[in-house]
């Protein structure tokens, strides 16, 4: 497992970045749906997107830990979570871009 853990290290990076930019823009598609004043609609966007630095900021420091304690379980933990997190963000997209559309 130690052969894998850079790999799966730089791999997380990518990932992760992957999911803050998905959650960047699905966020204000997901809260003009659900919030009918776009003045409360536009700070919920921004505190959304607020905790989204801290989510990703969580995700980074668990992958580093994992890669510098050399605990291959912990990185294989962060990239389900993430890949969990990326396919949830996208199911969403997809079910608020159906509901436009009708």
């Amino acid at each position: 497992m130690d052969h894998y853990l850079l790999p799966l290290f730089i791999v997380n990076i990518v990932i992760i970045l992957a999911d803050a930019a998905i959650g960047y823009h699905v966020a204000p598609a997901l809260m003009r749906r659900f919030t009918p004043d776009p003045e409360t609609a536009d700070l919920s966007v921004r505190g959304m997107r607020t905790m989204l630095g801290g989510v990703v900021a969580l995700y980074m420091f668990f992958n580093c830990l994992g890669y510098f304690r050399h605990n291959g379980i912990m990185l294989m933990a962060v990239t389900a979570i993430v890949m969990v997190d990326m396919a949830a963000q996208l199911v969403v997209k997809r079910k608020v871009g159906k509901g436009r559309e009708e």
